[in-house]
């Protein structure tokens, strides 16, 4: 299984979302997290942030972070996503927060759901149909390593965000 992974992810899984982590760390001989280049530099930038959250050195985080995490993400370059797709993923988040037009237009191009906690961008795919993206909440993530069709993810998504949408 391939997922693009968002920024708030990681960051929990750092700052001590257990079951989170555990999730991840069961998950990361199988799963392949594709992320685009530019959230290895967010992600550093955080890291003090979650040092002072958990009451514990920068150091120790980051040591956490590159070896517990990093080394399970694939890391793309934004430039190899079509401009058309980058386009269209820019548009789409351009009311939600523009600068999650990458994990977009990363999951657009690799025709792969988006894991994040996000609820802006797991409504927007949920109002959308799913058309463009597929963004999905840790509880979908389970889902689809329990073995439930996406048709089946997608409609606990549309359960659970649908109704924030009307």
């Amino acid at each position: 299984m391939r997922l693009v992974v968002d920024t708030n992810i990681l960051f929990s899984i750092l700052i001590g979302g257990r079951k989170l982590r555990q999730l991840f760390l069961i998950m990361r001989e199988s799963v392949e997290f594709q992320v685009p280049a530019a959230i290895i530099e967010e992600v550093e930038k955080l890291l003090p942030k979650a040092a002072r959250y958990v009451g514990t050195s920068p150091e120790l985080i980051y040591e956490i972070f590159r070896i517990l995490i990093k080394p399970y993400l694939i890391v793309r370059d934004e430039r190899e996503i079509p401009d058309q797709v980058r386009e269209k993923a820019k548009e789409l988040v351009r009311d939600v927060d523009p600068d999650d037009w990458p994990f977009v237009g990363l999951a657009m191009f690799l025709g792969v759901p988006l894991w994040t906690g996000d609820k802006e961008l797991l409504r927007l795919s949920v109002e959308t149909g799913f058309k463009y993206f597929v963004a999905v909440d840790t509880e979908g993530v389970e889902m689809l390593l329990e073995g439930k069709k996406i048709e089946e993810v997608e409609e606990g998504m549309r359960e659970r965000y649908w109704e924030s949408v009307i």
